[in-house]
């Protein structure tokens, strides 16, 4: 409970320099809507891509695994089977 906060102080100049970068960013990003728009649509296009790489790779270590174990003997017929119905149909 002893703890001393310290209190950082900045100078008028200091103060004057962090409000114009501040009025920069905000007129750089909200101001061009246009480049608002290209900044979301290609972190959208990005996390997506991120995303489904990612899955392909828990996928594919989980596969791996089960490979190891001897796989799934149940998944394995019902996929034969599958083969077998399939072209019954046509």
């Amino acid at each position: 409970m002893d703890e001393i906060k310290q209190v950082t102080t900045y100078t008028e100049e200091e103060k004057a320099e962090m409000l114009n970068r501040l009025a920069l960013a905000v007129n750089t990003v909200y101001l061009r809507p246009k480049k608002l728009f290209a900044r979301a649509f290609f972190m959208g296009i990005f996390s997506g891509l991120g995303a489904t790489i990612g899955v392909a790779v828990v996928l594919a270590l989980i596969g791996l695994i089960i490979k190891e174990f001897g796989g799934l003997p149940v998944v394995g017929q019902w996929i034969t089977e599958l083969g077998r119905v399939i072209p019954a149909k046509k």
